[in-house]
């Protein structure tokens, strides 16, 4: 079909050159409705195979994630998933569309990212988010999850990284913004920790971003600004929410009125 437009339009140009002394005005604007219509037609087809083709790779994630449902353990669900991307690695159908290949392996390898990490497989998940990122570098969430297991492994530097990256991607994503303040406090970067918390904050306002930003004024010695935002999170926990965090904040609001009472 593309090529047939092409020639199409070679045509309609050919024709312009051969006769546009003697076509007139209207001639002129009758060649150029065409060219524009043809144009039109052009980004509607694009568009239409671009929709069957979302909805083809939507269908293929259910699939999976209803074979994967039948599965009773991590292990098997991996071998699975394994299986799979080998099978589109080596399928002739696939080789003649690569753009189509990457975007149904990276469908899969997100199923696989997740029963590794679901394994406590940092690495193989590691892996996995890498493999992601090659494929489709503009995806947002690969660079968070890599950033977050990097951060979790000690590799702060990396971690900035990918969270960096994440939030250019995504610059309303507050998950992203709390995760490195997190690794900006493990850094003691505070004042970097304080401006992500923050943004995290007028994002979304979630109890755990208060919770992240109490602990670092705590850290600054500003004991009075960490107790405020401890009963923050307190306020906004519902009484069954969250008990094991409602727990550490109550600990942690003890700890810091001493420190107050003392310094006082």
């Amino acid at each position: 079909m593309r090529f047939v437009y092409i020639l199409l339009l070679s045509l309609l140009l050919s024709s312009c050159s051969a006769s546009f002394v003697n076509i007139g005005i209207i001639g002129i604007i009758t060649m150029f409705a065409l060219m524009l219509l043809l144009f039109a037609l052009m980004f509607f087809l694009i568009a239409r195979r671009k929709k069957q083709g979302e909805k083809s790779l939507v269908k293929f994630n259910n699939d999976v994630y209803l074979a994967l449902n039948k599965l009773d353990t991590p292990q098997k669900k991996a071998e699975m998933l394994n299986a799979l991307i080998e099978r589109i690695d080596n399928d002739e159908k696939y080789k003649k569309d690569t753009e189509w290949r990457d975007k149904v392996l990276v469908k899969t390898y997100m199923h696989l990212a997740i029963v590794y990490y679901q394994m406590g497989d940092e690495m193989q998940t590691l892996n996995i988010c890498s493999k992601i990122i090659e494929l489709d570098p503009d995806d947002a969430m690969p660079y968070y999850n890599r950033g977050s297991i990097y951060s979790n492994m000690g590799l702060f530097d990396k971690a900035l990284q990918d969270l960096d990256r994440t939030i250019e991607l995504q610059p309303d994503y507050a998950s992203a913004y709390n995760n490195r303040g997190l690794v900006h406090e493990k850094m003691e970067h505070y004042e970097e920790a304080l401006a992500d918390y923050n943004e995290a904050i007028q994002l979304e306002g979630s109890p755990i971003a208060y919770y992240n930003r109490g602990n670092t004024y705590y850290e600054m010695e500003q004991y009075d600004d960490a107790l405020g935002d401890y009963r923050t999170v307190i306020e906004k926990l519902d009484e069954n929410d969250q008990p094991d965090l409602r727990t550490e904040v109550e600990t942690s609001i003890k700890i810091v009125e001493n420190k107050i009472d003392n310094k006082g």
